[in-house]
């Protein structure tokens, strides 16, 4: 009996989404993708690092607290986050311990504050006191002031954010454009550094608009994107397409190019960087074309996405498991090889979603077909939740062709961004100008932004 009503209740999910119009299709994955950030969100204020199938997680992220309040801005604008404002204000009040709760998010004597931590107390996770963690959040912060721009106390402690976080400690090398990857507890810098290409250009950026050596720091690094190394990805036809990229053979991961959109507003507002985005999307979806060798596997031409996230993985020991993988496409004459940065073929829609900004209707005409796809590949059900989620919630995630039938069994909040960006940004929901108009940072002028 337990299993015809099984069975009936899949029949009746399929038939309910073949009813659904394409637009209904987008929709329901933008509003899905949206519940994924409330269920991260902890009831302090703090964001869960990850949501899991399996299991509770204890694990926080202040990079994901960043993405999380980007999440608000986006769920008010589409009705969805009625008290968003009064949520962002808690988050903030929970980060800089203003409760008397104890919680409080750890950080350093320079303020940067710690990349995984507790999500109970705030108390850190490990010794990485990240620049980059530290400024996805700051990206929210200042993301969420010049959305709800008539909040004096969202203002207030965006502000006192901002102004705290001494952002030219992070610089490494004002001439080669370097910044830390880490920070000490004491405030000294760590042993590494990084150079352009990546995601790194949000901590560029932030520097740029605290002094005069941040200034010069951009200058060298990303004020020209002609600047900049690229790899060139040449496809199977042999059309050469030049992709901005740490150096001329390693290409780097897809969600470098979201990042950058969603927080840096001379990359989003920059025709040639929106240039330099689009050739990534044209290159990645370029390189699943290629893959020929998985068409008996039953791959699509609407499949493709790259980036990082849990996948498959093998560990020192070879063996295949699910792991956090940052993956690249990557040189046709490297396939197969040790430098493949991507042999086990993990599929990534939200890298296709998250390139929405500058190819929006070949991103949305994919996701609809893969959310058709009858072997239900990169589908994934969210827990249930109350309030949030009875069950029967699903999201596209990731996949892998090494093995289609593996699902995965958590969704990190940060690398989900990329979806949540690519969802928004698409026009028949808020459009890329919702970005490009809130992540204007420092332009004391009042926004104006009109839904489409």
């Amino acid at each position: 009996m337990r299993k015809l009503l099984f069975l009936l209740m899949l029949l009746l999910c399929f038939n309910l989404q073949a009813q659904q119009s394409d637009e209904e299709i987008l929709y329901t994955q933008f509003r899905n993708t949206y519940k994924v950030y409330q269920m991260l969100r902890h009831e302090n204020g703090l964001y869960h690092d990850m949501v899991r199938t399996d299991g509770p997680t204890d694990r926080g992220s202040s990079a994901n607290i960043g993405m999380g309040l980007v999440s608000l801005c986006v769920g008010h604008q589409m009705g969805w986050e009625p008290e968003a404002e009064a949520k962002i204000i808690h988050t903030f009040k929970a980060v800089l311990g203003e409760y008397e709760n104890g919680v409080k998010l750890d950080r350093n004597a320079k303020n940067c504050f710690i990349h995984f931590f507790h999500i109970e107390s705030g108390k850190p996770m490990g010794k990485n006191y990240s620049p980059i963690d530290t400024d996805l959040m700051i990206g929210g912060a200042l993301f969420a002031k010049r959305y709800f721009n008539e909040s004096k106390e969202i203002a207030h402690y965006a502000d006192l954010l901002w102004s705290m976080v001494d952002q030219t400690a992070f610089i490494a090398d004002t001439d080669e454009g370097k910044v830390m990857l880490n920070m000490l507890k004491n405030g000294e810098k760590g042993k590494n550094s990084i150079g352009p290409y990546n995601e790194y250009m949000i901590v560029n950026w932030m520097a740029k608009n605290h002094g005069p050596e941040g200034k010069k720091l951009w200058k060298n690094s990303y004020e020209d994107p002609q600047q900049l190394k690229r790899a060139v990805y040449i496809t199977n036809a042999g059309e050469e397409i030049p992709v901005i990229s740490p150096s001329t053979t390693r290409f780097t991961s897809m969600f470098t190019f979201m990042f950058n959109f969603m927080f840096v507003h001379e990359f989003s507002n920059s025709e040639a960087y929106r240039a330099e985005m689009k050739n990534a999307a044209l290159a990645d979806r370029a390189w699943w074309h290629d893959r020929t060798e998985l068409e008996a596997k039953g791959k699509q031409p609407y499949e493709w996405g790259t980036t990082a996230g849990v996948g498959l993985k093998a560990d020192k020991n070879g063996q295949i498991k699910e792991s956090y993988s940052v993956d690249r496409i990557c040189l046709n004459d490297k396939v197969g090889t040790q430098a493949d940065q991507n042999p086990y073929r993990n599929v990534a829609p939200s890298a296709m979603a998250g390139f929405s900004p500058v190819l929006p209707e070949i991103v949305a005409a994919d996701l609809i077909a893969l959310w058709k796809d009858p072997r239900n590949v990169g589908k994934m059900e969210l827990p249930k939740r109350a309030g949030i989620s009875d069950g029967g919630d699903y999201i596209l995630w990731k996949y892998s062709y090494h093995d289609l039938n593996w699902k995965p069994h958590k969704v990190e909040g940060v690398d989900y961004g990329c979806m949540l960006l690519g969802m928004a940004a698409l026009p028949q929901h808020l459009g890329p100008e919702f970005f490009n108009t809130f992540n204007d940072f420092f332009n004391p002028e009042r926004p104006e932004y009109t839904q489409p």
